[in-house]
């Protein structure tokens, strides 16, 4: 059975595009409110305009069909057609030499049809009113004109064959009676004659057919209307209304439009992970999410202030690491001593910070703590707890120092106290080629004889080697993910670097979160898919 928390690839692409807009939301409506403002100020006032309609109803086979069904679609082309040869530009060139003169005040014309009937309404717009009345007249007679050439057109087509075809039965006929003569002449017997009366006689009714066909269509190019009724000619000109917000309101809803639009795409483009569900998707169910920090209030988020584990006004805050320290508890069902290693894909992403408040939440639970920075080469943790001075993590591994005599910084809590590997005395003047993982092991060994829990903040997995081996030696290891700057192909590779060095990986803490639905509850018990 498929797991509930994972959404198929449609919902996520759905779910990230919601998210996408929803965040862009604000920024195009000023960029829209600031694109519809600058049409509006820089517009310049039009002249009125002034518009006439006539209407016509085509009245040929095709488009009378439009109220059957089976005749619809034909019908729906035809008056199609129709339209489009309306707004032809040949067209409106034969309207404009109609109209002689006024041609030049002509600003447009076109046809409009209701689904419902073969009615066809024609609209000019002018610069006065006289030319708009005049332009949709000549507009009509231009369309009947055009009609009835196009039907005489048809119907001459049709006429060459129809009397070819009676010239041909003229000429049998002639034959034929030449041949009847012939056989009364020579003394043939009766039924050969009356073989030849009765093919002469069927030759006289098909003449007959083709001529009264030829009438026909000769008395349809006489009298042809082209197929076409004017039922109301050009109704009196009124002034066109001149919205002065139209145009600013289109160009601002197309403005919001493309915004939005661009948005999707640059998140899309980005890659960013911004849904618990896009974590999921990248890490699998192998790897679960042990707990989801909240993004911090800006009070909290700058130097000691970020250790928010005990601060009465940080409660959503600290709440949240409470739970991570509780879900990896149940990741290693209360292992004592306990090393826990912190990494994440690239720097940035709150590692530290997580790494501190964890330490700090274990030790208020009343176990020793002590914390090693990991990071030779960016040491935070001293500036972190605020503490003077230097990274010891060089110095016991080298032996300089006894990690068990050492008087360390302590950083008190409500229960024991955070012990930090940081001393005056030490130098950090260690590579990250030094790092091996006997060392590693031999230091973490040091201090389990001391301490309850280690907690190791180690640098980034993808920028620094140091941070597989010391994760790799480690009990467990945690992957810190950025919500909105960690993206799915940085997780993907930091999981792989994880995989391949042989982490044991307990899980993935997020921070920064800023979806309310997607809190850090019910998320720190979930450890091996057992369940919320």
């Amino acid at each position: 059975m498929a797991d509930s928390r994972y959404l198929d690839e449609d919902e996520l692409i759905t779910r990230r595009a919601l998210r996408s807009l929803r965040k862009a939301a604000p920024i195009a409506v000023l960029v829209a409110i600031a694109a519809g403002l600058a049409a509006f100020l820089t517009q310049t006032v039009s002249d009125p305009t002034y518009s006439s309609k006539a209407s016509v109803e085509l009245t040929d086979e095709a488009a009378a069909g439009i109220g059957a069904s089976r005749t619809r679609n034909d019908a729906l082309q035809e008056i199609a057609a129709q339209l489009l040869r309306l707004e032809s530009a040949e067209f409106e060139v034969a309207v404009a030499e109609r109209m002689g003169d006024q041609g030049d005040d002509l600003i447009r014309f076109f046809g409009t049809n209701s689904e419902e009937t073969p009615v066809i309404v024609i609209t000019a717009e002018a610069t006065n009113a006289q030319a708009a009345q005049l332009g949709v007249d000549a507009a009509v007679d231009e369309f009947v004109a055009q009609r009835v050439v196009e039907s005489n057109e048809n119907l001459s087509r049709e006429l060459t064959p129809l009397r070819e075809q009676r010239d041909q039965v003229l000429a049998d006929i002639d034959a034929l009676r030449a041949q009847l003569d012939e056989a009364r002449a020579n003394g043939a017997t009766q039924d050969e004659i009356s073989i030849l009366e009765n093919r002469t006689g069927q030759a006289l009714d098909r003449l007959g057919d083709y001529d009264k066909a030829i009438q026909e269509r000769e008395f349809l190019i006489a009298s042809s209307a082209g197929e076409v009724r004017v039922i109301n000619r050009a109704t009196p000109a009124v002034e066109s209304a001149q919205s002065s917000i139209m145009r600013p309101v289109q160009i601002a809803v197309l403005a919001l439009v493309l915004t939005l639009i661009a948005a999707v795409v640059i998140s899309r483009v980005r890659g960013k992970l911004n849904l618990l569900d896009d974590v999921r998707a990248v890490a699998g169910p192998d790897v679960p999410i042990l707990a989801t920090i909240p993004k911090f209030r800006k009070k909290f988020s700058d130097g000691s202030a970020a250790l928010v584990v005990g601060r009465r006004n940080a409660r959503r805050e600290a709440e949240a690491f409470r739970y991570m320290r509780t879900a990896i508890e149940v990741a290693t069902e209360g292992q004592t001593p306990l090393v826990v290693a912190f990494t994440s894909a690239n720097p940035n992403e709150g590692k530290s910070v997580t790494a501190g408040n964890y330490a700090l939440a274990m030790a208020r639970s009343g176990r020793s703590t002590v914390v090693l920075d990991g990071d030779l080469l960016n040491s935070t943790v001293s500036e972190l707890f605020d503490a003077e001075g230097q990274n010891a993590f060089a110095a016991v591994m080298h032996g300089n120092v006894d990690p068990t005599t050492e008087q360390w910084f302590e950083y008190p809590t409500s229960g024991e106290p955070v012990t930090l590997l940081v001393s005056p005395k030490a130098k950090n003047s260690a590579s990250r080629y030094e790092l091996a993982s006997s060392h590693v092991n031999a230091v973490y060994g040091k201090l389990e004889t001391s301490w309850n829990t280690v907690v190791v903040d180690c640098p980034p997995a993808l920028a620094v080697s140091d941070a597989l081996v010391l994760a790799k030696e480690a009990d467990v290891a945690i992957l810190v993910v950025r919500m909105g700057k960690t993206s799915r192909r940085e997780l993907d590779n930091a999981l792989i670097q994880c995989e391949q060095a042989g982490v044991r990986l307990a899980g993935i803490v997020t921070t920064h979160s800023t979806e309310k639905a997607e809190s850090y509850y019910g998320y720190g018990y979930s450890y091996g898919g057992g369940g919320e």
